[in-house]
């Protein structure tokens, strides 16, 4: 079944989309991907790729993603097989649907967990990026404001 990228995989499927509020977007050196970490609707993090950054179709995904920070989204991905191990697999996002900027506020013990994640568990990176963007002690969280802390993380995403 091809996607909305106009792909055919077999990895397409009906579970393979989901909404998810866009928190960071990165390059990573080594492979130009894109790096997109996403909140999903249960409030966790998860990492996706795009297709490499020196193809026309990667660079596309990751300046689309880059115009999309802060807003509510319908990811749709499939899993490929790493070219360096066919055992494992890399969630690559494949296409994007804008639902528009997610205004809804969020709790901050949810947020504050969602930093300390980007920050791999390193509390005080967490809290420096916390402080430095500006975020309250207590009370909700905008979704701005949590990816301004995120891009306070030293390489949250770039893992």
């Amino acid at each position: 079944m091809p996607t909305p990228s106009g792909r055919t995989s077999k990895a397409w499927t009906p579970r393979s989309k989901f909404t998810a509020t866009l928190l960071s977007v990165r390059v990573e050196d080594t492979s130009t991907r894109g790096l997109l970490m996403v909140r999903n609707t249960s409030g966790e993090l998860e990492q996706l790729r795009t297709d490499r950054g020196d193809t026309e179709v990667g660079r596309a995904m990751i300046e689309r993603a880059r115009a999309l920070l802060g807003h509510r989204l319908r990811v749709y991905r499939v899993y490929e097989q790493m070219a360096g191990n066919p055992k494992m697999q890399l969630r690559t996002v494949v296409h994007l649907t804008d639902y528009g900027p997610d205004t809804d506020p969020m709790h901050e013990h949810s947020t504050k967990k969602n930093v300390l994640a980007a920050a791999e568990g390193d509390t005080d990176a967490a809290r420096r990026a916390w402080v430095v963007a500006g975020l309250p002690e207590s009370g909700s969280v905008s979704v701005t404001q949590l990816v301004a802390a995120l891009a306070e993380v030293p390489n949250a995403g770039a893992r």
